[in-house]
């Protein structure tokens, strides 16, 4: 019995060494001592494989992901007047001959398209969470229990740092309307093109968003469109582009929308001006909420404090590189 039990110890820390989590390695322990002390070794027998059946299955999902070396080319079509990129029905420009827009697309590819093409738009706490120790910056949806952060059918949707309209087709693919933000010229007409292809259910908006109106310098990064972002004294020596911006509370109070069900951003660090600007629309409307916050060593307390000062209701999940926020 006690060189089995030393045995047990032994494969216990060995299974917490290979990457395996502390309740898994416990579960596995008591599987040990239950069959060894013969206390109902069945039923923690199948607990102990109920526990390891989803993370399998996650993780043979995950080998795919990581092997199959999906070509973005597999998804252009043409429709004998143009070709274009259709990821599960969201449909993109085809940005081929832009080298930078092409890397970029590849780049968002994962957060963006990865689950509605590849996992069946699963967004599954368990898998959300796994896989995004996998993506750059992991994907814009989170479902546990009531807690829903994914965009429906009908859903009136704030795209912030729209670039072309990846996040916005993929919404418009959904029965979704986006209101797409992308304050600079050249992208946003890569944006309108994004929304020609895609029936009207895009609505492009040359405009940032954030705490005032005003008008910014944006500083324009080279080789990395989607990372243009508010110029500041200490971006010499590059370009810039003078930008307007107006925010999200003014902009549903001009356009006098009644509803708004989801707000998608990232944009750079200006997560917080962003949704200091929306403070009326979070109360009145409470919509979902899918924000970056890697931009700023503090952006996740920020955010969520500005988020409950807002409207105390929100249940806020912080993941790796994202919050997701929910009035549940």
């Amino acid at each position: 019995m006690k060189i089995k039990g030393l045995k047990l110890v032994q494969n216990t820390i060995a299974l917490r060494r290979n990457e395996t989590t502390r309740s898994e390695a416990v579960a596995y322990f008591i599987r040990g001592i239950a069959r060894e002390l013969r206390f109902f070794p069945g039923f923690f027998a199948q607990l102990y494989s109920q526990k390891f059946q989803k993370r399998k299955e996650i993780e043979t999902i995950a080998y795919k992901v990581k092997h199959t070396g999906l070509l973005l080319n597999s998804y252009l079509k043409n429709n004998g007047k143009e070709s274009y990129f259709d990821f599960n029905g969201a449909k993109l420009p085809d940005v081929s001959k832009d080298a930078e827009k092409l890397y970029m697309l590849g780049w968002v590819y994962d957060d963006v398209f990865l689950f509605p093409c590849f996992l069946h738009d699963n967004y599954d706490s368990l898998l959300v969470r796994y896989m995004d120790g996998y993506l750059r910056e992991g994907p814009y949806g989170y479902v546990d229990g009531a807690f829903d952060v994914t965009v429906k059918e009908g859903d009136v949707v704030i795209d912030a740092g729209a670039w072309i309209g990846d996040f916005s087709a993929y919404a418009a693919s959904k029965g979704a309307s986006a209101y797409a933000f992308e304050p600079i010229e050249e992208t946003f007409q890569w944006l309108c093109k994004t929304r020609d292809l895609n029936t009207g259910q895009i609505h492009p908006i040359k405009k940032g968003l954030g705490s005032s109106e005003c008008e910014l310098n944006m500083t324009m990064v080279a080789g990395n469109s989607a990372g243009n972002r508010v110029h500041t004294k200490d971006d010499k020596g590059v370009s810039f582009e003078k930008v307007e911006i107006t925010t999200l509370d003014k902009f549903v109070e001009e356009n006098k929308l009644t509803r708004i069900d989801f707000i998608k951003a990232d944009i750079e660090g200006a997560e917080r001006d962003m949704l200091r600007g929306a403070t009326k629309v979070l109360q009145k409307f409470a919509p979902k909420l899918a924000i970056c916050t890697y931009h700023l060593p503090d952006d996740p307390e920020v955010l969520e404090k500005i988020i409950l000062d807002a409207n105390p209701n929100y249940k806020v999940v912080h993941l790796r590189h994202k919050l997701m926020a929910a009035v549940v």
